[in-house]
Protein backbone atom coordinates (compact mmCIF):
# COMPACT_ATOMS: atom_id res chain seq x y z
CA UNK A 1 0.00 0.00 0.00
CA UNK A 2 3.27 2.44 0.72
CA UNK A 3 4.58 1.39 -2.37
CA UNK A 4 1.01 2.55 -4.45
CA UNK A 5 0.60 5.95 -2.10
CA UNK A 6 4.40 6.87 -3.24
CA UNK A 7 3.49 5.82 -6.80
CA UNK A 8 0.14 7.74 -7.11
CA UNK A 9 1.91 10.76 -5.65
CA UNK A 10 4.82 10.67 -7.72
CA UNK A 11 2.32 10.62 -10.49
CA UNK A 12 0.50 13.57 -9.35
CA UNK A 13 3.78 15.63 -8.56
CA UNK A 14 5.15 15.06 -12.39
CA UNK A 15 1.92 16.43 -13.30
CA UNK A 16 2.60 19.60 -12.11
CA UNK A 17 6.06 20.41 -12.32
CA UNK A 18 6.80 22.76 -14.93
CA UNK A 19 7.85 22.66 -18.37
CA UNK A 20 10.40 23.44 -20.36
CA UNK A 21 9.89 26.69 -22.28
CA UNK A 22 11.63 29.67 -23.10
CA UNK A 23 12.14 32.68 -21.05
CA UNK A 24 11.05 35.16 -23.62
CA UNK A 25 7.71 33.20 -23.31
CA UNK A 26 7.67 32.78 -19.95
CA UNK A 27 8.85 36.66 -19.13
CA UNK A 28 6.06 37.64 -21.48
CA UNK A 29 3.37 35.85 -19.92
CA UNK A 30 4.96 37.12 -16.67
CA UNK A 31 4.75 40.53 -17.39
CA UNK A 32 0.67 40.61 -18.97
CA UNK A 33 0.18 38.80 -15.60
CA UNK A 34 1.50 41.38 -13.40
CA UNK A 35 3.99 39.39 -11.84
CA UNK A 36 7.75 39.47 -11.32
CA UNK A 37 10.57 38.23 -13.76
CA UNK A 38 13.26 35.96 -12.34
CA UNK A 39 11.39 35.26 -9.63
CA UNK A 40 11.80 31.09 -8.26
CA UNK A 41 8.20 31.33 -6.76
CA UNK A 42 6.61 31.97 -9.75
CA UNK A 43 8.66 29.45 -11.98
CA UNK A 44 5.57 26.83 -12.29
CA UNK A 45 3.13 30.10 -13.67
CA UNK A 46 2.18 29.15 -17.12
CA UNK A 47 4.13 26.63 -16.95
CA UNK A 48 2.92 23.07 -15.88
CA UNK A 49 -0.36 21.51 -15.87
CA UNK A 50 -2.78 23.46 -14.23
CA UNK A 51 -1.52 26.94 -13.12
CA UNK A 52 -3.14 28.77 -16.12
CA UNK A 53 -5.34 31.74 -14.83
CA UNK A 54 -3.60 34.87 -14.32
CA UNK A 55 -6.06 36.05 -10.89
CA UNK A 56 -6.38 38.88 -9.45
CA UNK A 57 -6.78 38.28 -5.70
CA UNK A 58 -8.70 40.67 -3.47
CA UNK A 59 -7.45 40.92 0.22
CA UNK A 60 -10.38 38.86 1.33
CA UNK A 61 -9.24 35.69 -1.24
CA UNK A 62 -5.96 36.17 -0.02
CA UNK A 63 -6.76 35.92 3.38
CA UNK A 64 -9.07 32.83 3.26
CA UNK A 65 -6.67 31.24 1.12
CA UNK A 66 -3.90 31.30 3.31
CA UNK A 67 -6.23 29.79 6.32
CA UNK A 68 -7.86 27.23 4.39
CA UNK A 69 -4.63 25.24 3.19
CA UNK A 70 -3.86 26.78 -0.12
CA UNK A 71 -1.27 29.72 1.21
CA UNK A 72 -1.20 31.68 -2.55
CA UNK A 73 -2.65 35.25 -0.71
CA UNK A 74 0.63 35.57 1.21
CA UNK A 75 2.47 33.83 -1.89
CA UNK A 76 1.18 36.78 -3.96
CA UNK A 77 1.75 39.85 -1.81
CA UNK A 78 5.28 38.34 -1.67
CA UNK A 79 5.40 38.22 -5.60
CA UNK A 80 4.00 41.71 -5.50
CA UNK A 81 6.69 42.89 -3.04
CA UNK A 82 8.83 41.67 -5.34
CA UNK A 83 7.83 43.33 -8.69
CA UNK A 84 6.84 46.95 -7.08
CA UNK A 85 9.34 46.85 -3.68
CA UNK A 86 6.58 47.61 -1.49
CA UNK A 87 3.17 45.29 0.52
CA UNK A 88 0.25 45.43 -1.26
CA UNK A 89 -2.41 47.34 0.76
CA UNK A 90 -6.10 46.14 1.65
CA UNK A 91 -7.24 48.04 -1.43
CA UNK A 92 -4.62 46.54 -3.57
CA UNK A 93 -5.30 43.44 -6.14
CA UNK A 94 -2.56 40.69 -6.10
CA UNK A 95 -1.85 39.03 -9.46
CA UNK A 96 -1.23 34.67 -9.17
CA UNK A 97 -1.20 32.55 -11.22
CA UNK A 98 -4.29 30.18 -10.17
CA UNK A 99 -5.14 26.64 -10.50
CA UNK A 100 -6.96 26.33 -13.23
CA UNK A 101 -7.75 22.57 -13.08
CA UNK A 102 -9.99 23.69 -9.86
CA UNK A 103 -11.06 26.94 -10.99
CA UNK A 104 -9.42 28.95 -8.00
CA UNK A 105 -9.83 32.09 -9.35
CA UNK A 106 -14.04 32.03 -9.82
CA UNK A 107 -14.42 30.06 -7.18
CA UNK A 108 -12.85 33.36 -4.73
CA UNK A 109 -14.51 35.77 -6.86
CA UNK A 110 -17.58 33.88 -6.44
CA UNK A 111 -17.22 33.58 -2.70
CA UNK A 112 -15.81 37.40 -1.97
CA UNK A 113 -17.03 40.77 -3.05
CA UNK A 114 -13.00 42.21 -2.85
CA UNK A 115 -12.62 42.70 -6.27
CA UNK A 116 -11.18 39.01 -7.61
CA UNK A 117 -11.42 38.08 -10.79
CA UNK A 118 -9.96 36.16 -13.64
CA UNK A 119 -7.48 38.45 -15.99
CA UNK A 120 -6.77 35.84 -18.66
CA UNK A 121 -6.12 32.58 -18.90
CA UNK A 122 -3.28 31.21 -20.72
CA UNK A 123 -3.63 28.65 -23.42
CA UNK A 124 -1.42 25.52 -22.49
CA UNK A 125 1.82 25.23 -24.71
CA UNK A 126 0.90 28.07 -26.98
CA UNK A 127 4.04 29.73 -28.50
CA UNK A 128 3.63 32.41 -29.36
CA UNK A 129 1.50 33.25 -26.50
CA UNK A 130 -2.04 33.22 -26.37
CA UNK A 131 -4.51 33.15 -23.57
CA UNK A 132 -8.63 33.48 -23.11
CA UNK A 133 -9.54 37.22 -22.03
CA UNK A 134 -12.61 39.29 -21.17
CA UNK A 135 -13.88 35.76 -19.29
CA UNK A 136 -16.13 36.23 -16.64
CA UNK A 137 -15.23 35.61 -13.22
CA UNK A 138 -17.96 32.83 -12.59
CA UNK A 139 -16.91 28.74 -12.30
CA UNK A 140 -18.93 28.06 -15.07
CA UNK A 141 -17.37 30.10 -17.42
CA UNK A 142 -13.95 29.34 -16.24
CA UNK A 143 -15.05 25.57 -16.46
CA UNK A 144 -15.90 26.34 -20.09
CA UNK A 145 -12.17 27.72 -21.10
CA UNK A 146 -10.90 24.75 -18.88
CA UNK A 147 -12.77 22.26 -21.86
CA UNK A 148 -12.04 24.38 -24.30
CA UNK A 149 -8.27 24.36 -23.65
CA UNK A 150 -8.76 20.39 -22.51
CA UNK A 151 -7.21 20.97 -19.13
CA UNK A 152 -8.01 18.48 -16.11
CA UNK A 153 -9.97 18.68 -13.44
CA UNK A 154 -8.35 18.40 -9.94
CA UNK A 155 -8.83 19.74 -6.07
CA UNK A 156 -7.79 22.00 -4.46
CA UNK A 157 -7.53 22.71 -0.55
CA UNK A 158 -10.33 25.43 0.53
CA UNK A 159 -12.30 24.86 -2.83
CA UNK A 160 -15.54 23.08 -3.01
CA UNK A 161 -16.98 21.35 -5.78
CA UNK A 162 -14.88 22.44 -8.45
CA UNK A 163 -16.93 21.53 -11.24
CA UNK A 164 -18.91 24.26 -13.58
CA UNK A 165 -20.80 23.85 -16.14
CA UNK A 166 -20.07 25.34 -19.27
CA UNK A 167 -23.42 24.84 -20.86
CA UNK A 168 -24.33 27.85 -18.17
CA UNK A 169 -22.31 30.03 -19.77
CA UNK A 170 -23.66 30.25 -23.16
CA UNK A 171 -22.75 33.95 -23.50
CA UNK A 172 -19.08 33.49 -23.38
CA UNK A 173 -17.38 31.98 -26.72
CA UNK A 174 -13.54 31.16 -25.67
CA UNK A 175 -12.31 30.92 -29.23
CA UNK A 176 -13.84 34.51 -30.19
CA UNK A 177 -11.68 36.26 -27.16
CA UNK A 178 -8.47 34.47 -27.34
CA UNK A 179 -5.34 36.79 -28.49
CA UNK A 180 -2.22 37.13 -28.71
CA UNK A 181 -0.55 38.19 -25.20
CA UNK A 182 1.61 40.33 -26.81
CA UNK A 183 -0.53 41.94 -28.81
CA UNK A 184 -2.68 42.17 -25.55
CA UNK A 185 -0.54 44.10 -23.77
CA UNK A 186 -0.06 46.46 -26.59
CA UNK A 187 -3.33 47.42 -26.53
CA UNK A 188 -3.82 47.59 -23.00
CA UNK A 189 -0.72 49.86 -22.71
CA UNK A 190 -2.26 52.00 -25.66
CA UNK A 191 -5.77 52.39 -23.75
CA UNK A 192 -3.83 53.54 -20.74
CA UNK A 193 -1.66 56.17 -22.28
CA UNK A 194 -4.90 57.22 -24.02
CA UNK A 195 -6.91 57.58 -20.75
CA UNK A 196 -3.74 59.62 -19.33
CA UNK A 197 -3.91 62.17 -22.46
CA UNK A 198 -8.07 62.71 -22.13
CA UNK A 199 -7.14 63.15 -17.81
CA UNK A 200 -4.43 65.84 -18.90
CA UNK A 201 -6.72 67.51 -21.54
CA UNK A 202 -9.47 67.90 -18.59
CA UNK A 203 -6.98 68.97 -16.27
CA UNK A 204 -6.33 72.01 -18.91
CA UNK A 205 -2.85 70.83 -19.59
CA UNK A 206 -4.23 69.29 -23.24
CA UNK A 207 -1.79 69.37 -26.12
CA UNK A 208 -0.73 67.69 -29.31
CA UNK A 209 2.41 65.90 -27.79
CA UNK A 210 1.64 62.53 -26.55
CA UNK A 211 2.04 61.36 -22.59
CA UNK A 212 4.57 59.18 -21.63
CA UNK A 213 3.25 56.26 -19.88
Amino acid sequence: RKMVGKAASAILLVSFLPCAWSDERSDTVLDACGLPRNYWSVSHCFNDRTHHTCCLLGPEARKYADASGNPIGSAASKAFRAKHGADPTDKDLTPWCTCFGSLVCSYYADKFNDGTTVKFIYEPDSNPPKAAYHIPSNKNCEAKAREYFRVQAHGTPGVSQPHGFSSLCSQYDVAANVRDVREQMRNETAAVRDVKQEESCRGGKCSDQPVIS
